[in-house]
Formats: structure tokens, C-alpha cells, sequence
């Protein structure tokens, strides 16, 4: 389920609607906190601390993002369950970094050719060799 809920899209159809409902729930939020709880009677009117004003008016702020994404993401675990046709796959290639490397990549291996990208490995024989090195290395370091 983890699957679907990351690589795929909601359909733009369906999409409109579910990001209009998120607009309704961070109107509502601001709405209750604003006009409902009396925030900004209070800071109007001079009552409101300082802290009131530092603290609490970003932090209803950045509740509203909160809020438009729980009801974004609850809108899309409703439809992966109940209507899970109208999801659409990502394109694992369409992300801009993936683009961009691509297409930075393209001119080093005309240049230099495909097996300039790959891992060199070192050889088996060289791992051996450099482990005996490093052995006898630490044995002579050793004080006697």
C-alpha cells in the first residue's frame, strides 16, 4: 500500500476536486483559529502578548499547511481504497535529477565511453595484497 500511495497520482480529474477539498480544510482551520477563537479581535483590540504574537500567529500559519496536507493525503489513502483506477503511475524517469544526470552524462560518454562510468573494482589478487600490506604495515608499527 506504501507502494501505491508514493508512485502513483491521483488523476488530474479527481486531483482538482481533492485539492479543492484542501482548500476547504485550511479555510476552515483558519477560520476557527482567526475569526472563531477571536486571534484577530485580540490583536486588533492591543490584548494579545508579545509571545502571543511571536509564537502563535506563525504557528496557526504553518497548522494550515499541516491541515492541507492531512486532507490531501487522507483524500488519496480514500481513493487507493476505494476507487484505486483513477491513480496513475509516476514515470521513474520524469524526476529532475534523474533528468539531469542524464542529460549530463550523455557528452562524457561519447567522450570517454561507457566503461569510464562503471565501478572499477579492484582485482581479487590487489584486495589480498593490500590487506597484507596493511597487516605488515600495523605489525611493524607496533612497539616492541
Amino acid at each position: 500500500m506504501l507502494a501505491l500511495f508514493r508512485n502513483y497520482y491521483i488523476a488530474p480529474g479527481i486531483d482538482r476536486y481533492v485539492v479543492f477539498l484542501s482548500w476547504l480544510g485550511v479555510i476552515a482551520w483558519l477560520y476557527f483559529a482567526f475569526i472563531q477563537k477571536e486571534f484577530m479581535s485580540k490583536i486588533f483590540s492591543g490584548k494579545t502578548l508579545l509571545v502571543d504574537l511571536v509564537l502563535g500567529f506563525p504557528l496557526v500559519l504553518m497548522l494550515g499547511v499541516i491541515v492541507y496536507a492531512c486532507v490531501y493525503w487522507g483524500c488519496k489513502l480514500f481513493i487507493i481504497f476505494l476507487l484505486p483506477q483513477a491513480l496513475i503511475l509516476k514515470e521513474q524517469t520524469n524526476f529532475p535529477s534523474q533528468l539531469r544526470e542524464a542529460q549530463e552524462t550523455k557528452p562524457q560518454e561519447k567522450e570517454h565511453g561507457k566503461e569510464y562510468w562503471k565501478a572499477s573494482e579492484p582485482k581479487k589478487t590487489e584486495k589480498k595484497e593490500n590487506t597484507k600490506n596493511r597487516a605488515s604495515t600495523r605489525d611493524s608499527d607496533a612497539p616492541d
